[in-house]
């Protein structure tokens, strides 16, 4: 019931934003980007007074949701028929009708994966998830002490949204549906900017669908990831800032474009990478119509981005000496050059061209991609521009191309990128569309953010998730060229839609690790067993550890985990009894957040028992002064799980 208060407040933003809004599509995001706002506001607010509880978010919640509505009750009794929800209109032809139905029936889909499966992807357990508990346990998003830093300096939109239904639920069921609520969004999202860019509504279905149906996108919007929220939030800005381009900055356009340039920010860190192109390309276009009032502009737009994140730039800056502090890890290359940045590309497009057939997988690509690297006299594994993670030996050959995957980290969008080299081919030799600056220009900047995103990163195995926003931002551009062209009829472009839709329908159904049509799918599997999809041989070592603690009665237990342990899970173990208060907290940790031991909150944590991740060596501990005794530990596990009670 309570889960609805935030819900309810995104219903009535749009509401009375629909009643002078032109269409609904951007009534949609606008009352996204507002509400994105008071998720953000109310979780600093809360926290600065230690209130991030039920009482505190469902209170706020319900002061806006009655303020909203008061608002709006005033609106409609003051116009009467001026609400314009007579814009939604679907009258077309029964194709793109029955292409519709099919786009709805994919996101319905992907919703019920969202909402059944419990989050299981792989960043969740070790982050996206346990942040958000210990927010709820310290009643405040303040860091605190653990093992594993990316739990407290990574952006924190996604995961603010989560704690929200988390407190108001009681339970991690509605924590995937932020990435599926951004798929809905996008999808929007760029049908508004395909209509910018001088699409019909056909071509802006055709958009919808190629979004809709991107293999990657589907995989990762029933996950706890942040790859589509911040993709959505990247929709939003391109969209604004192709119509400030258009038609010239003004307060609103400027207060939108830092509203959705920030929460982007909030939410991930390859923001930063895909947005500045784009704010390039404004920057250049209102430089060239030499307006006196420009720079003012791009001043509120910074000021609104720094506003949004100043609580976690802030605690950043103090525990890191950093606003955007990745300690201790380097994603960025170590070098840069012609020859490395040459590699990174090469190596970043190959996890979209696998097919279906070993014989080019690991025969005509994989070849091809060591041929080129040999000329260029590069190492393919080269650690300065590879992403080697722990427990992976220097000398493994991390490069080795896969058949078509529907594995969330590991699949590709072959389809999409072939379809977007040839909409670049038509692009080329169609005159109307090159002659069209806008589609050229947002092309260009299009690519420009995918080649930044290659020049400055390291290459990583599973890179293929965070392409998501430049494959979504390419629909539009895809729909146009292929709508648009000369040489390609309107039967090519139906054609082309079926063969999206049904081909998308194997990561739909077989997506992994949610899959919903295999033996052991979602819906009759336990709840508990799905938290250990992707490493089953841990459920037994985490339950019978847990059990363990539990014949103890010990309520105070610490967790001395080694970086990229699987956290979340004990604490769905370990809190499955709502009426118990159980207090778990990050022991002995050796990093920049141990100073937060100092503050109040941690200093008089005291536990009963230490739940050990990641070493058989220990036979004792010591914390606090305090000595702690190995009395359990697993049998067998790849991870060897340990617990240790004090003397």
């Amino acid at each position: 019931m309570f889960i609805t208060l935030p819900l309810i407040s995104g219903i009535f933003i749009f509401l009375i934003l629909q009643i002078k809004s032109k269409f609904w599509q951007l009534s949609v995001i606008n009352s996204a980007l507002i509400w994105g706002v008071l998720v953000a506001g109310i979780s600093e607010f809360l926290s600065l007074f230690n209130f991030v509880n039920f009482l505190g978010v469902s209170s706020s919640w319900l002061l806006i949701d009655s303020a909203l509505f008061l608002l709006f009750y005033k609106l409609i009794k003051n116009h009467k028929n001026i609400l314009a929800l007579s814009n939604i209109k679907f009258t077309l032809q029964p194709f793109y009708n029955l292409s519709l139905i099919f786009v709805i029936f994919i996101a319905l889909t992907i919703g019920l994966i969202a909402i059944t499966a419990p989050p299981n992807n792989w960043d969740s357990m070790t982050y996206h998830m346990p942040r958000v508990v210990h927010w709820i346990q310290n009643q405040s998003v303040a860091h605190y002490p653990t093992s594993y830093t990316p739990q407290i300096y990574s952006p924190p939109w996604g995961e603010y949204v989560i704690m929200h239904f988390q407190i108001l639920s009681g339970s991690d069921r509605f924590a995937n549906l932020v990435q599926w609520f951004s798929l809905v969004g996008s999808c929007i999202g760029v049908s508004l900017i395909t209509k910018q860019l001088g699409g019909d509504f056909r071509v802006q279905i055709f958009s919808v669908v190629l979004c809709v149906t991107i293999p990657v996108g589907i995989l990762h919007a029933s996950n706890t990831n942040s790859t589509y929220a911040v993709a959505f939030w990247l929709t939003c800005l391109v969209y604004y800032v192709v119509l400030t381009v258009q038609e010239g900055i003004n307060e609103k356009y400027a207060l939108f474009i830092g509203i959705s340039l920030g929460l982007a920010i909030l939410t991930k860190g390859t923001a930063y990478i895909y947005a500045l192109p784009f704010m390039i390309w404004l920057f250049l276009i209102e430089l060239n119509r030499k307006k006196l009032n420009t720079i003012n502009y791009f001043l509120l737009i910074a000021a609104v981005v720094i506003l949004i994140n100043f609580g976690h730039y802030t605690r950043n800056f103090e525990l890191f000496g950093s606003p955007i502090s990745t300690f201790p890890y380097k994603w960025s290359n170590d070098i840069y050059s012609i020859k490395t940045f040459i590699s990174n590309l090469v190596r970043n497009i190959s996890l979209h061209l696998s097919l279906p057939l070993d014989i080019f997988n690991n025969g005509i690509l994989e070849r091809a991609i060591y041929k080129i690297h040999t000329i260029l006299g590069v190492n393919i594994n080269d650690p300065q521009t590879t992403l080697y993670t722990e427990g992976i030996p220097e000398h493994t050959d991390l490069y080795n191309p896969k058949q078509l995957s529907t594995f969330e980290d590991t699949s590709g969008n072959p389809i999409h990128f072939w379809l977007s080299l040839i909409a670049i081919f038509l692009c080329i030799i169609d005159s109307r569309l090159r002659k069209d600056k806008y589609i050229v220009s947002y092309l260009i900047t299009v690519i420009c953010s995918f080649l930044l995103f290659c020049f400055l990163l390291k290459w990583q195995p599973w890179h293929s998730r965070l392409h998501l926003p430049f494959f979504i931002l390419l629909t539009p551009f895809i729909s146009l060229c292929y709508s648009r062209a000369y040489i390609v009829n309107g039967k090519i472009k139906k054609y082309l839609m079926l063969v999206m839709l049904y081909s998308s329908l194997a990561w739909v159904l077989w997506g992994e690790p949610r899959t919903i049509v295999s033996h052991h799918n979602i819906f009759n599997t336990p709840r508990i067993e799905q938290y250990f999809t992707l490493r089953s041989n841990l459920k037994n070592d985490y339950i019978n550890a847990v059990k363990f603690i539990e014949q103890e009665r010990c309520i105070n237990i610490g967790l001395f985990l080694r970086p990229e342990a699987w956290e979340y899970p004990f604490w769905v173990l370990l809190k499955k009894d709502e009426n118990q208060e159980i207090r778990i907290e990050h022991v002995n940790v050796n990093n920049p957040s141990q100073v937060k031991y100092s503050s109040h909150s941690f200093d008089t944590f005291k536990p009963c028992a230490i739940i050990s991740v990641g070493s058989r060596e220990d036979e004792k501990i010591n914390f606090k002064e305090t000595n702690y005794s190995r009395v359990w530990q697993s049998v067998e596990s790849s991870d060897p799980v340990s617990v240790f009670m004090s003397q």
